[in-house]
């Protein structure tokens, strides 16, 4: 089958960069023919792009075979979804597909693009089976206003049940649908006696990723190195000189523990003090297997009260790398104790409560360091069991059954929301639109009242 996969440019990529990658591999090697197409919200038509040079910092995409940055995204070439020409050529190319997945369709929404739906053909005009990516658990909140091409999408793939359970009020099948791995490459498995006292903090710094919560714990983990990787916005709240956020400053309330010297500092700056963080920015796929090869474990501090169950990329890299994952039980669960779809503490990951205070943080990191090899093996294996869900041919496989009509995921069947489910999500997506693309036309004093 011929695959288009449309991907936007946008801030803070994360680990959809990777999940582009491994799916496109994935559909190359079931022997589909994919073509990338990469958005931007320009008007101009596009520009010349150099496809065979590496800049620092990028690599090879696994599945474009495009240079790649885990911040900057891709040099390819592109679509101007501001440019006519543009807008026709896309639907043109699309139509010679069987299947459009769409990574990013909440892209179409960016501050170039207020007041301008020109656009839309490049959904309703397009009559290849369209597959929507659910990656977050954002999409009631933030661009609910998908629903309105509903009619067009073939299927609904949601990374993990909190995106599955936020696509509720979309009428179009959908299933689970996991992030894709290379399985059959993964590294060797680093023994036991070779891993350092070090962790691997590997996120974008959005809020509810919470690395925070890590920086704020430094000065009481007494690991060798806590190395910190990626980047965001909320960094650089935590970093600047004057506009950083007051959480960000330790304070007797947020660290009951805390020493004078540390109350009314930046907590970064409390945290570099110790000299066992380091903070290294993006990185490539390489640069982190080979930090995960050396280090007892990786750490995703993401939780969140209203997110749902979501296991971040990053869990699987660490899998993937045979090192055991340490992590929030509102995070990769939506229960107090942890226990999740998939993930379940001290059989797949070693937890740290969503509400521990810096030092109680800390605590359970230095008690981890100390776990005995026999326990660090038998969760390693554990995972190693769980590893095939994510192979990126299985997962490649599931978007090709979802859109042909047949079960496609961890559910059994495919399962066809409602509107009705969520009754306050209409309005909601309603007001996104009017306010950004299409504000509502009054015709009447009745209209204007009502």
């Amino acid at each position: 089958m011929k695959v288009m996969v449309a991907m936007h440019t946008f801030n803070n990529f994360g680990g959809i960069i990777a999940h582009n990658e491994q799916l496109i591999a994935g559909l190359k090697e079931l022997g589909h023919d994919v073509t990338f197409a990469y958005l931007k919200p320009t008007a101009q038509a596009p520009r010349p792009v150099n496809t065979t040079e590496l800049p620092e910092g990028y690599e090879f995409g696994a599945g474009t075979g495009l240079p790649v940055h885990q911040g900057r995204g891709w040099n390819s070439p592109y679509y101007s979804f501001k440019n006519p020409s543009c807008i026709a050529r896309f639907v043109e190319e699309a139509n010679k597909h069987d299947i459009v997945i769409w990574q990013s369709i909440f892209g179409f929404k960016n501050s170039e693009t207020e007041l301008f739906t020109d656009w839309k053909p490049m959904i309703e005009n397009v009559n290849a089976k369209q597959i929507v990516v659910i990656h977050d658990g954002n999409l009631k909140k933030l661009y609910s206003w998908i629903y309105k091409f509903s009619h067009k999408f073939a299927g609904l793939a949601c990374v993990h049940p909190s995106a599955y359970k936020q696509a509720e009020f979309m009428p179009v099948p959908r299933n689970l649908i996991l992030n894709p791995q290379d399985v059959e490459n993964k590294p060797s498995t680093p023994s036991f006696a070779s891993l350092k006292r070090q962790i691997l903090s590997l996120q974008t710094f959005k809020r509810w990723k919470r690395v925070d919560d890590l920086v704020k714990s430094v000065p009481y983990i007494c690991a060798e190195k806590i190395i910190v990787a990626g980047d965001g916005i909320e960094r650089n709240y935590m970093t600047s000189p004057d506009k950083c956020k007051e959480e960000y400053f330790c304070t007797a309330e947020s660290d009951p523990n805390a020493t004078p010297d540390m109350v009314g500092q930046k907590i970064w700056d409390n945290a570099t003090k110790t000299g066992r963080m380091d903070y290294i920015g993006f990185i490539t796929k390489a640069k982190r297997d080979a930090i995960l090869s050396e280090s007892k474990f990786l750490i995703d501090t993401s939780w969140s009260n209203t997110y749902g169950e979501h296991f971040n990329r990053v869990v699987v890299d660490a899998i993937r790398a045979g090192i055991v994952p340490i992590a929030r039980n509102y995070g990769v669960s939506e229960r107090e104790d942890g226990v999740g779809m998939l993930f379940k503490p001290n059989m797949n990951y070693l937890m740290i409560p969503h509400d521990a205070t810096p030092k109680q943080f800390g605590d359970a990191v230095n008690d981890f360091l100390n776990i005995s090899e026999e326990e660090y093996n038998r969760i390693r294996e554990n995972n190693y069991k769980l590893l095939n869900k994510f192979s990126r041919k299985r997962i490649a496989q599931q978007y090709i059954d979802l859109a042909l009509g047949n079960p496609g995921g961890e559910i059994p069947e495919n399962k066809v929301g409602s509107l009705n489910v969520d009754p306050k999500v209409q309005p909601v997506a309603d007001k996104i639109w009017e306010e950004h693309f299409e504000p509502a036309v009054i015709n009447t004093l009745e209209d204007f009242f009502t």
